[in-house]
């Protein structure tokens, strides 16, 4: 089995490197962070393939780069990209990493914004990590060498070290440790923790229930210095999903935990409901004077993610500060490692049901998963040209889910029918479907934020809408949902083979984004009654040539738009994140060169009436989704310090009898009131 993965891993590489028109080791990193963003270890990660010269000749690389807010973690990546088996010495994983580092080393002194072209990705991805690290933005550093080698037996460890007052940790990621990955179930790497680094003879705890239940479970009183430490080393991927989801939505940081630290230490344990976390096993000690944990293998915190952060962010807060006698209450639960996924899953949605979570926050366990799962499953798209069987579009609900059910078919024969049936290249993941869903809505600035912030947008505007009806998500959307991918691949696949791409290549995901973004606009503007035929491309599986030649001018109109010196943002990346980079791209879009009202269809009857599944499209006009702010939103607002003297007289304005905001101002305060999310200081979804 490994032989046929490796085959396949190295084919997917091959692929990627043939159709790209930039360097080849940017198209392995590309391959190697999906699997990485996949597998939940890196989150709305940026492949950026830089290199330049650093002070006195140093030769500087980096590679990517990825950003987590809910531990304010700095992922930088390197490669070694051999195109072949090799093994890599302890020369080979040192000099890349040392490369790497160098680069986020002279951002922080300057050197590189200073003396490199202000244009070049590099001064400008300097500046920024520069800016975010002197705001405090971060507050530990994972360094990744990414390789499709691998590592020789004898490198065994790699010491943690220190970067601009940040703990630094380093990560190979070789070909056998990326095959391990994709048969793993789990939902995260495995972290194994052993108590006896800070108590001799572990940690306290008692046995709850039975010894042979087939979920034991264990209480104990965990130190929340302890517990600071174990975070510190290992950030969010402590954390399930859902609880990564939840801490990115509403915040890493309570202020009434923090209160409780700084002025009730004591009362900590009293006022705090704990922690509920789950491990494959557990290595316990029964003596005479009570039971200990000493190492746990595989723990995960499924509830009380916000109350770790919130402990972590106040030790960060000063050197002083001390959570030395702060007890924090926490369950265990050990389960099989069999069906682990499934069982902590339950246990995470069961634990957080008790306080006031949404079902968006639980949506990794949504039903909304489990019923584009079944659809995905049994309906078939119609034969391809030459071919003389239907294929199906494979929903992976669960991470590996298409590898495991390929496995279970048995024999090799077996696996092959099972990949005619559902070809790899027809598996859509969860943060995938969003995408390209969201492509199409209109929002690509919330895609070019990454995987996982359109995740948690998407989660929350698909769970108010299954409250109100569920029976709309049916075969009918899944159909449309899957033209959507559709051209999504195709136009990626196209912009990669134009001039004016390979001539200045880059920012791949924020072209298609913005482009099949102006492609949706456009149609609305000047096509009134009439709406795309998604039905079309399902029963094609292609874009019609009209189509493609106009998502094709406004691909090169958004990477002219995105790249423009007069952009008001250095960092091209962080830029297409903006809501204005999107609205002035609105005001650039013009009207096709080729007629594509082949592809349209009349009547009301032909619109989708499922495509738009987004927080922007919940209520009704701006004026009044701005009359329904509840007072409290803006108070909040008010008081958090960061609007300009005419937003806040216009806020200040909503209190006059009588008086509705006009359009236009109804749009400003909805702009305040998303940028204020991205502050932390509104909840997504509280509006």
């Amino acid at each position: 089995m490994t032989e046929v993965l490796s085959d396949e891993l190295r084919n997917e590489i091959g692929i990627a490197v043939a159709d790209s028109s930039s360097f080849a080791v940017e198209a392995f990193a590309g391959v190697y962070m999906k699997r990485l963003e996949d597998a939940e270890l890196l989150f709305d990660a940026n492949v950026e393939a830089l290199q330049c010269r650093g002070p006195r000749g140093r030769k500087i690389e980096l590679h990517g780069y990825a950003e987590d807010s809910s531990d304010g973690t700095l992922a930088i990546l390197c490669a070694q990209y051999f195109g072949r088996d090799a093994e890599l010495k302890l020369t080979d994983v040192r000099r890349p990493m040392g490369r790497a580092i160098a680069f986020v080393e002279e951002s922080v002194s300057g050197w590189l914004a200073s003396n490199l072209e202000p244009s070049s990705r590099e001064a400008e991805l300097a500046e920024y990590f520069g800016q975010q690290i002197q705001r405090d933005e971060y507050s530990r550093v994972r360094v990744l060498l990414i390789t499709d080698g691998t590592v020789s037996e004898r490198i065994r460890y790699l010491e943690t070290g220190e970067l601009a007052g940040m703990p630094v940790s380093y990560e190979i990621w070789d070909q056998r440790r990326i095959l391990d990955l994709e048969k793993s179930a789990a939902t995260s790497e495995d972290i194994d923790i052993d108590f006896t680094r800070w108590m001799p003879s572990g940690l306290p705890c008692l046995l709850a229930g039975k010894s042979d239940s087939s979920l034991p479970s264990y209480l104990a009183v965990l130190p929340a210095s302890v517990l600071a430490d174990i975070f510190a080393e290992h950030g969010s991927l402590l954390l399930e999903s859902n609880v990564r989801t939840f801490l990115s939505a509403r915040g890493a940081v309570n202020s009434g935990i923090q209160q409780t630290l700084k002025n009730a230490p004591d009362r900590f344990l009293a006022y705090n409901n704990g922690l509920t976390t789950t491990a494959l096993s557990v290595d316990v000690d029964d003596l005479r004077r009570g039971t200990y944990i000493k190492s746990i293998k595989g723990l995960q915190i499924v509830n009380g993610g916000q109350t770790t952060s919130s402990i972590a962010h106040y030790l960060r807060g000063s050197k002083d500060r001390s959570v030395d006698g702060v007890s924090v209450q926490m369950k265990l639960v050990v389960v099989d490692p069999s069906d682990s996924s499934e069982i902590v899953n339950s246990v995470a949605k069961y634990a957080n049901s008790q306080n006031k979570v949404s079902g968006a926050d639980l949506f990794s366990t949504h039903d909304f998963h489990i019923r584009l799962e079944k659809i995905s499953r049994s309906v078939k798209a119609p034969a391809k040209i030459g071919e003389q069987f239907r294929t199906g579009w494979y929903y992976e609900r669960v991470r590996g889910q298409w590898e495991n059910d390929r496995t279970a078919r048995g024999s090799r024969e077996e696996q092959r029918k099972f990949e005619l049936e559902f070809p790899k290249a027809q598996r859509i993941t969860k943060t995938d479907w969003a995408k390209y869903l969201y492509c199409w809505q209109q929002l690509p600035h919330i895609v070019s934020k990454g995987a996982q912030s359109v995740f948690n947008d998407f989660a929350t505007a698909v769970d108010k809408y299954w409250e109100q009806s569920s029976e709309q998500f049916d075969d009918a959307y899944f159909r449309r949902g899957v033209a959507k991918v559709v051209i999504y691949k195709e136009l990626r696949a196209n912009v990669l083979k134009q001039d004016w791409y390979t001539n200045s290549p880059g920012y791949l995901a924020n072209i298609v984004a913005y482009a099949i973004a102006g492609f949706s606009l456009q149609l609305e503007r000047l096509y009134p009654g009439k709406f795309y035929d998604f039905d079309a491309i399902w029963k094609n599986g292609r874009a019609g040539k009209a189509s493609l030649h106009g998502l094709l001018e406004f691909a090169e109109l958004a990477q002219q738009h995105l790249t423009s010196a007069d952009r008001p943002n250095a960092n091209v990346t962080q830029w297409a994140k903006q809501e204005v980079c999107w609205s002035r791209f609105k005001g650039k879009l013009h009207r096709f060169q080729a007629d594509i009202t082949e592809d349209l269809v009349v009547g009301r009857e032909s619109v989708d009436p499922y495509a738009d599944y987004s927080l922007e499209s919940l209520g009704s006009s701006p004026t009044t989704r701005v009359s329904q702010v509840p007072d409290d939103i803006w108070s909040t607002v008010v008081n958090d310090g960061r609007l300009t003297k005419s937003e806040l007289k216009l806020i200040r304005s909503l209190g006059v009898p009588d008086r509705r905001p006009s359009i236009d101002e109804a749009k400003s305060l909805l702009r305040v009131l998303d940028r204020m999310v991205d502050h932390g200081a509104v909840l997504r979804g509280s509006y």
